[in-house]
């Protein structure tokens, strides 16, 4: 039986690589609700490619945005100083990576249902 006192400490994540973290699970989570939520709605008269060449073209046209969100935060957090205030810039960040993983997916199959 381990004792509290031989437990491992948890090491520090630096802001950068918490974000870097988000990033990388909403890029699958919003992979993923375009594969379930838009794929389906998107009809194609023809041949059955075009669903996932507009796929594609979802995900690439995030993953630039991503990455500038991933470089602002090393920059961040390489000239961070006490009391910059970086955890609330963070959670802003998070948040706002988060609602568009989630509801860029969820417009998109609304605007392909509709139209």
């Amino acid at each position: 039986m381990a004792k509290a006192e031989e437990a491992p400490l948890r090491a520090y994540k630096s802001y950068s690589k918490r974000m870097s973290d988000h990033v990388a699970v909403a890029l699958v989570v919003y992979t993923l609700a375009l594969i379930f939520l838009v794929t389906p709605t998107i009809e194609s008269g023809g041949t059955s490619i075009f669903p996932y060449f507009v796929l594609v073209l979802f995900v690439a046209a995030v993953i630039p945005l991503c990455r500038n969100l991933e470089r602002r935060w090393q920059t961040l957090d390489a000239n961070a100083r006490p009391g910059d205030g970086l955890e609330s810039r963070y959670f802003a960040d998070r948040l706002k990576l988060w609602v568009a993983a989630i509801a860029i997916p969820a417009a998109l199959a609304v605007l392909f249902t509709v139209f």
